[in-house]
């Protein structure tokens, strides 16, 4: 250390014993970096592509044998859809229409569940009953 009221300006972070001399980190708090394997450096340019709008294509076509790529692409292509269905919202009338048809929808299935609860029937809303039943596990 230094003098005895001056403050060291290297914060010092508790290293785990271990025989082998660690190299200093850059970022104290993230983890170590790991090496990186074949197919994620062959798919990190699409796996960042993914995340520009309409740029998911690239690793979804172009790349689909590259399981980290399409996992991103994945993800982009989510967003790409929640980024298109915000931009319909600027438009006035379109947005009023869509969720007086959401609304209606809504009370529609409402009824149509209440209909067949009480009459001890099974019943699944149709288009997002099915994707909730496969991904929703509760």
């Amino acid at each position: 250390m230094g003098e005895p009221n001056t403050i060291d300006p290297t914060p010092q972070v508790p290293q785990a014993e271990s025989d082998e001399p660690s190299a200093p980190r850059l970022f104290p708090g993230f983890s170590e970096p790991v090496p990186l394997s074949e197919e994620i450096e062959e798919g990190r340019a699409p796996a960042i592509l993914a995340y520009v709008p309409f740029g998911c294509f690239v690793a979804l076509v172009r790349y689909r044998h590259n399981a980290f790529a399409v996992r991103h692409g994945k993800q982009g292509l989510f967003l790409t859809f929640c980024e298109m269905l915000a931009g319909l919202f600027l438009i006035p009338r379109l947005s009023e229409y869509f969720w007086v048809t959401v609304v209606f929808a809504s009370l529609a299935s409402t009824v149509t569940g209440v209909y067949y609860a009480l009459q001890g029937r099974d019943w699944t809303i149709p288009i997002i009953g099915k994707w909730f039943d496969e991904h929703m596990k509760l």
